[in-house]
């Protein structure tokens, strides 16, 4: 789906045709894309392992009418913490899809903006995301 002749709302602003909150733009092999999560901490899925994520996420199914959710790369993830933090669990870190090395993963702790390799085997949150071409 693009977003063609859309109104793209201001970052942290609902887009209810999108299924969520609008939390920024960024490029993804040279085309722009417009990243949505489903809303606040309600919709994060708790004590997930890395190798878990895209399960846990395809076992939710349908969020705000939208089945094309995935697990944050680190670059949506940062977007988030730059753009809504105060949508996220300060206490808590939260996956995103990107491995380090053969039995770690990285993770973002919202307090802080800081950035860890932890092993896949650690139970975090993970919030999903979805995006569209702009």
């Amino acid at each position: 789906m693009t977003a063609t002749a859309m109104t793209v709302p201001a970052i942290g602003q609902e887009w209810p045709e999108q299924g969520g909150i609008f939390i920024g733009s960024r490029l993804v092999d040279g085309a722009v894309h417009h990243v949505i999560i489903p809303g606040g901490k309600e919709f994060d899925l708790a004590d997930v392992e890395f190798d878990h994520l895209a399960a846990a996420i395809d076992e939710r199914g349908e969020v705000n009418g939208h089945s094309d959710w995935r697990a944050p790369d680190q670059e949506d993830i940062m977007l988030a913490y730059i753009n809504v933090p105060d949508l996220f669990d300060k206490d808590d870190w939260y996956w995103t899809n990107k491995p380090y090395g053969s039995y770690d993963a990285w993770a973002v702790l919202f307090e802080n903006g800081g950035v860890s390799n932890w092993d896949r085997s650690n139970e975090f949150r993970v919030r999903p995301v979805r995006s569209i071409i702009a």
